[in-house]
């Protein structure tokens, strides 16, 4: 009886290890591969252990949107029917992830193509460098991600809010478009277990113009630091509001930024040219230099988050004027009828339950540099309440939003109450 049962022992570990060496010899002989996974596309695997792979995948995102805004004694009402996102994500990485490419179209917008850039990976991806348009590191934490990770679904374009309900009075005052065309390098290295992220970035300062001609006036000089104390998120977690991962230990990221934009030729430095100009002693187009500072964290736990983004702007020039005969110069109380210049404070918190309900909430206050009724930034509240539910691996999101914003404008001061109900789908 025992020697049945050695026997058996051993046809039943031959089978094991047989069975191992032909997955094994499988993996060797497969050139390639084709895989779909919910929420994040297709995965096409070229040549043997994946030394070439593309990921394409689609976002849509549709939605209605009602709105009242009351100014002075009057009241109004609208209501709107749009297509949100329409967008083609394709990204490429060969010769074992040492070359990276991407390339995102934006069907809803005037621009066709809203990313495109190549990156090298070097130092055993501890460092890389990118050339295109793109995402920019100089930007508060939740400008950093794209817009199917927004917690607050609305009508977007090119990246663009174009009633500040997605991105809130942060962004929607001091940052616009989220792109930019330029160099970008990008490394990461270890102190313990906690992570360091350090970038630096020279772009065009026109924001989403980079495949199209613009004369540039000057170049925008940027970097951001990142500290995760804690050790890494998981995939791009500390970027997205909600803790759609549900991360397994407690996460935090502290951020720094800054740019200098030198010679901006529109408010903040995110379109071409579209202020009124602004000239030097000679009479010859100059314009002013934007700076922008950031400061935020995040903080992430078992579907908790919290959110905290500080930005802080401002205009220096010498012997500027905003005629071209040199009699009206450009100084402080003057430039926020040209720049937005001013602060901003953005709060939020989210919690996502196990089975993929979100509630979130967030405040923001607006401050301008100078109080006028000229300046472009107006002293501002805005608060949102959103509920969202994320489905199949979050390639379904469906979500309601409601933005409640008090302008307190020196003129005409108005209150604007918008709800928003959207559909997402990622395939």
């Amino acid at each position: 009886m025992k020697r049945i049962y050695v026997l058996l022992f051993v046809v039943i570990l031959s089978t094991k290890t047989t069975v191992a060496q032909i997955e094994e010899l499988q993996e060797k002989v497969m050139d390639s591969t084709l895989l779909y996974k919910n929420g994040e596309g297709l995965f096409l695997n070229l040549g043997k252990a994946g030394a070439n792979k593309i990921n394409v995948f689609a976002t849509i995102q549709s939605g209605i949107q009602f709105s009242k805004i009351d100014s002075g004694s009057r009241s109004s009402y609208s209501n709107r029917m749009s297509l949100n996102l329409a967008r083609l994500h394709i990204q490429f990485s060969g010769l074992k992830d040492k070359v990276q490419m991407g390339i995102v179209t934006d069907f809803t917008s005037t621009i066709p193509i809203l990313e495109g850039w190549i990156g090298f990976n070097l130092y055993k991806k501890r460092a890389c460098l990118l050339i295109g348009q793109r995402q920019t590191h100089t930007n508060n934490r939740l400008a950093m991600a794209d817009e199917r990770f927004s917690s607050f679904m609305s009508q977007t374009i090119a990246g663009k809010s174009v009633d500040g309900a997605v991105y809130g009075g942060l962004m929607q005052n001091f940052v616009g478009a989220t792109r930019e065309g330029g160099i970008f390098f990008e490394s990461n290295f270890n102190i313990k277990k906690a992570k360091v992220y350090p970038s630096i970035a020279v772009t065009t300062g026109e924001g989403q113009n980079f495949f199209d001609p613009t004369p540039n006036i000057g170049l925008k000089y940027g970097g951001r630091l990142d500290i995760l104390p804690l050790g890494d998120f998981i995939k791009n977690n500390a970027f997205i509001a909600h803790d759609i991962y549900r991360e397994n230990k407690p996460k935090l990221a502290l951020g720094v930024a800054a740019s200098f934009n030198a010679k901006a030729g529109s408010p903040i430095g995110s379109d071409n040219n579209t202020i009124t100009p602004i000239y030097n002693k000679a009479g010859t187009l100059a314009y002013a230099d934007y700076t922008k500072l950031i400061g935020d964290f995040i903080f992430k736990y078992s579907g908790f988050s919290i959110i905290a983004e500080y930005a802080n702007t401002s205009v220096t020039g010498k012997d500027l004027y905003t005629n071209i005969a040199g009699t009206k110069k450009l100084n402080t109380d003057t430039a926020s009828a040209y720049y937005n210049i001013g602060s901003a404070l953005n709060m939020q918190t989210a919690y996502v339950f196990k089975n993929g309900l979100a509630i979130d909430a967030r405040v923001t206050s607006v401050q301008p540099e100078f109080a006028a009724a000229t300046s472009k930034v107006q002293k501002q509240t805005w608060y949102g309440f959103g509920i969202n539910k994320y489905i199949k691996n979050n390639a379904i999101k469906i979500g309601v939003n409601v933005n409640y914003i008090d302008d307190k404008r020196i003129v005409l001061p108005t209150k604007k109450l918008t709800t928003n109900f959207a559909i997402q789908i990622i395939m």
